[in-house]
Order: C-alpha cells, then sequence, then structure tokens
C-alpha cells in the first residue's frame, strides 16, 4: 500500500507552538476535505505535536496519507494552501514511502483511544550504510531489542522512497504508540530502552535528528496492517 508523509513546519522554532495552536484546526479541516473529494484516499492521520523533545522544533504536523493513486502536489496544495502559508509561515514536504511494522497499531492516539501519546521522529542512516542494509539492520537486530518495551501499543517505520521529507533529508520516521505519556516515561526509563538507544549508533546517525510526542486524528481510519515482524 502506498503511503505519503507530509511534514508541516513553521519558519522559525520559538514559534512554532504559537503557530501549532492557530493552524491545526485549518489543517485538519483541509484534511476532511480532501479525504471527501478524493476516494483513492484509503487512509488519512493527522499528528499533532504535543511536546517537541528538543528546543525550538519548527514542526506543527504530521500528515500520513494511504492510497495508490493519491498525487503528492495537489494534496499538499489542499492541505497547507498557498495563503495559510504566507499567513503563518509555514513548509510544507511530503515523501513517498512504504511501511514496515514491527507491532502492529492497535489504536491509534486520539480521544477515547487506549494509546494517548504517540512518539514519532527521524532516523537518517550512517554514511557506511546503504538503504537496504540500514533497514535490514534495523529490523533484524535494532527492532527485536527496544520493540518490546513494556505499554508500547505499536511500533512502525515508514521508510522514505525519496528525499521529500524535508531540510533533515530524514531515511525513515518512527513512530511507537503508550498508553499516556507517564507510560512513554516509564518505558524510557527501562534497561530494555537504553540498550536500544545504545544501539542506534551502530546503524544509524545520532545527531541531526528530531523527536516528538503526538497526539491524533483520525480522518480516514487505514487499512490493517496484520501482524509485525515481531510478533510472528
Amino acid at each position: 500500500m502506498s503511503k505519503i508523509m507530509v511534514l508541516v513546519r513553521a519558519s522559525s522554532g520559538p514559534a512554532a507552538e504559537a503557530v501549532r495552536e492557530s493552524v491545526m484546526a485549518r489543517i485538519e479541516a483541509q484534511a476532511r476535505t480532501y479525504a471527501l473529494a478524493h476516494p483513492e484516499v484509503t487512509g488519512l492521520v493527522l499528528s499533532h505535536v504535543v511536546k517537541p523533545l528538543a528546543e525550538d522544533d519548527p514542526l506543527v504536523s504530521l500528515v500520513a496519507v494511504w492510497g495508490e493513486q493519491v498525487d503528492r502536489d495537489d494534496l499538499l496544495a489542499h492541505l497547507v494552501p498557498s495563503d495559510l502559508r504566507a499567513e503563518s509561515a509555514l513548509t510544507a514536504t511530503a515523501a513517498r514511502c512504504s511501511e514496515i511494522v514491527f507491532r502492529r497499531v492497535r489504536g491509534f492516539a486520539g480521544e477515547g483511544s487506549p494509546w494517548t501519546i504517540k512518539l514519532a521522529g527521524t532516523a537518517l542512516r550512517r554514511d557506511d550504510f546503504e538503504p537496504d542494509a540500514f533497514f535490514e539492520y534495523w529490523t533484524n537486530v535494532h527492532a527485536p531489542i527496544g520493540g518490546h518495551l513494556p505499554g508500547i501499543g505499536g511500533y512502525v517505520v515508514t521508510r522514505a522512497l525519496d528525499d521529500g521529507l524535508g531540510e533533515e533529508s530524514a531515511d525513515a520516521i518512527i513512530e511507537q504508540w503508550y498508553p499516556d505519556e507517564q507510560s512513554f516515561n516509564d518505558a524510557q526509563s527501562t534497561e530494555m530502552a537504553q540498550a536500544a538507544w545504545n544501539d542506534v549508533g551502530n546503524y544509524a546517525k545520532t545527531v541531526g535528528t528530531a523527536f516528538w510526542l503526538m497526539t491524533e486524528s483520525v480522518v480516514v481510519e487505514p487499512p490493517a496492517t496484520g501482524p509485525g515482524t515481531l510478533e510472528v
């Protein structure tokens, strides 16, 4: 199943929080209008930044859109139209992607879900790793180390198939779902999580990445993934 990831950013970090509050409702309204007009969209989820894990982070929203015939440029123009970009000094980039599911998503981090928070972040491969080798290491070595953290309700890596993820030139977006922020913090304090963080440098860059805690709005329920590689 084809997937497009859209990253919407403010022009400067310190202003991002105010921009998030002022534009997210409009971006969500645009997404709902777009989904209604485009039956080829088989899934659409908006992620709202609750807490960036680095100061002055410019990300406003992360949008995932599933569908085989979705036009990326048309999608960007509808989600973040030119007048909204000009008014709020926003930039929007998008990449065509594929998914690697380590643990199936058992519910998105929205109202009424048992999973109320999501960790998302960018990943960049080390220069000495070719893309396929990078994702093979992640699948066979790294994911088994950190993929069984307590409380985790889904673990997905979205692999960028082009360079559209924007200024970080990220190779992937990682997403993990948790019942709440305390559960996330508790998981991160375990020896298993520390071992996973210690392994990152064995295949990925440890600088230049960004991480966020997010909530989600489901506009169109995405296709079910089935069991992940750590569940079979």
